[in-house]
């Protein structure tokens, strides 16, 4: 009898391992990284901006100031007292206001469109190496999947959330933005141990460092 109490147990445990149990060679390691704050807090993003600013400004202003100069002729039009209909100058001079309008919006959108192709160049530079490392540090610690943290840190960081100014800010003004909020978060919920985000930006920022110029 007490043998086959114990052949039931022991079954009882093969059957309880195979359904819950999990080996620990079969265990995975998970981290979470935010890539808002890396992003935020690598140091090449804001000289890529900056460089962004000084490669296009003279453009910009050039472009303002014949913008202003384009109103200042507008205005004069408008309260000109002429026909053009019976006045052939003025009709002409309407005409090359039209025309100066016209390619003043076909330079703006030129500038527009060569400042969107550079900073999408420069930020698919900043993404890959972002991900490179995110993959470093998570293969040096060992993760075999690392997951996009969520982006709204008062959810989870206890200094933020301690700071009213903070959470005044970062306070979802609509049921609809709170309910997004949450739908957007990928990880509801994770220990800090597996953040990796910190020595991502440190990894990052230190590699920058010995390339910048």
């Amino acid at each position: 009898m007490m043998g086959r109490i114990l052949a039931i147990m022991a079954a009882v445990a093969v059957v309880s391992g195979g359904v819950s149990g999990v080996r620990a060679e079969d265990a995975k390691r998970i981290g979470v990284v935010n890539v808002s704050r890396v992003f935020n807090s690598y140091e090449k993003v804001k000289v890529v901006q900056d460089k962004m600013e000084k490669l296009f400004d003279a453009d910009r202003k050039s472009i303002a100031t014949a913008g202003d100069d384009l109103k200042k002729w507008e205005d004069k039009i408008r309260v000109d007292p002429r026909d053009p209909k019976a006045n052939v100058e003025f009709f002409q001079e309407i005409q090359k206001f039209e025309l100066t309008k016209l390619q003043l919006e076909m330079r703006f959108r030129k500038l527009s469109e060569e400042v969107e192709k550079r900073r999408k160049d420069e930020m698919k530079s900043v993404l890959n190496d972002i991900k490179a490392a995110i993959r470093t540090v998570g293969t040096a610690e060992k993760f075999d999947l690392v997951l996009r943290a969520p982006e709204f840190d008062e959810d989870f960081d206890p200094a933020k959330a301690a700071n009213p100014a903070e959470k005044e800010r970062n306070e979802p003004q609509s049921a609809a933005e709170l309910v997004r909020k949450f739908r957007e978060n990928p990880v509801l919920y994770f220990s800090q141990g597996v953040d990796v985000t910190q020595p991502v930006i440190d990894k990052l920022n230190g590699d920058f460092k010995k390339t910048a110029p």
